[in-house]
C-alpha cells in the first residue's frame, strides 16, 4: 500500500501540532528512532516504509486521543487531523474500527501515478513555468476540500491533461517543422498521431477521456459526485501519464 506525498505531508502536519514528548513517543513505536532532538517529521516520513505510514494513520486516524490530549493547540491538532482523513480518502481509504477499508480500487491508480507524473514533469521539459504541476495540485485540494469541489478537481486534472498534449504537440511541430496552425486539444492529438508518437487506438481512448472529464458530462444514476469525480480524475490523471510516457520514449 502507498500512500501519496500529500497524505505524508499531512501526517507530518498531525505531527507538528503534536507535543514534543508525544512525537518522540510515537515515532519511536512506528519508526524505531530514539533521537533527543528529532529531524522534522517530514524527513521521517519520507523514507519510512508503507507499513509503518499505514499504522500511523491508523493510529492517527483512530485513537489519537494520547496525542490530542497533549496537543500544545487543540483545534489546530484537529483540523490537521480532518484533513488528514480527508487526504486518506482522497487515496481511497477510510477506517473502519481501527482498520484501513479500501473504498474503491480506482483510487490506487492515482495514487501511484499522481506522483510519478510530477516527478517526470520536472524533467520533461513541458512544465517549465510548473502550469501542469499546479493543476494537479489544484485538483487534489479541490477533492478533499470542505466542503469539496468535485467540479472543480475534475476540471483540473482535464487541463492538466490538456495543456501536456498541447505543449506536447507544439514541442513536436517545432522539432520536425510540421504544420500546427491550431494550438487546441483536437489538433494536438493528431499532430501526435500524424508524428506516430500515438496510434489511432490511443488517440481514441484520450479523446473519450477529454470528453468524459469535461463540463457537463452526465453522473450515472446511483453513483455519487465523489466516486465520479474519483473516477473521472484517475482516468485524467492516468492518461496524462501515459501520454507523458509516449511523449518522452527514446
Amino acid at each position: 500500500m502507498e500512500f501519496s506525498h500529500q497524505t505524508r505531508g499531512t501526517i507530518a502536519q498531525v505531527l507538528a501540532a503534536s507535543s514534543d514528548d508525544g512525537v518522540r513517543t510515537f515515532i519511536y513505536k512506528h519508526l524505531g528512532v530514539i533521537e533527543s532532538k528529532l529531524p522534522p517529521p517530514r524527513a521521517l516520513l519520507k523514507e519510512a516504509d508503507a507499513d509503518a505510514i499505514r499504522a500511523m494513520v491508523v493510529e492517527l486516524l483512530a485513537v489519537n486521543k494520547v496525542l490530542r490530549a497533549t496537543a500544545p493547540v487543540k483545534y489546530v491538532f484537529e483540523q490537521a487531523v480532518g484533513e488528514l482523513q480527508r487526504w486518506v480518502l482522497h487515496d481511497g481509504w477510510i477506517i473502519e474500527g481501527a482498520a484501513l477499508v479500501r473504498v474503491t480500487p480506482l483510487a490506487e491508480e492515482v495514487t501511484g501515478i499522481r506522483d510519478k507524473l510530477a516527478e517526470d514533469l520536472a524533467t520533461s521539459g513541458l512544465d517549465h513555468d510548473g502550469a501542469i504541476r499546479a493543476s494537479l495540485d489544484s485538483s487534489s485540494r479541490d477533492f478533499v476540500a470542505e466542503p469539496p469541489d468535485f467540479n472543480g478537481s475534475i476540471t483540473k486534472a482535464r487541463i492538466a491533461l490538456e495543456t501536456l498534449a498541447r505543449r506536447a504537440a507544439a514541442q513536436l511541430a517545432a522539432a520536425k517543422g510540421a504544420p500546427y496552425p491550431q494550438d487546441s486539444w483536437g489538433r494536438a492529438l493528431a499532430l501526435l498521431k500524424a508524428q506516430a508518437v500515438i496510434e489511432q487506438p490511443e488517440e481514441e481512448i484520450l479523446a473519450r477521456v477529454y470528453t468524459f472529464a469535461s463540463p457537463g458530462a452526465h453522473v450515472p444514476k446511483g453513483v455519487t459526485e465523489e466516486e465520479w469525480a474519483r473516477l473521472a480524475r484517475t482516468f485524467s490523471v492516468s492518461s496524462a501519464y501515459f501520454l507523458l510516457r509516449k511523449v518522452t520514449a527514446p
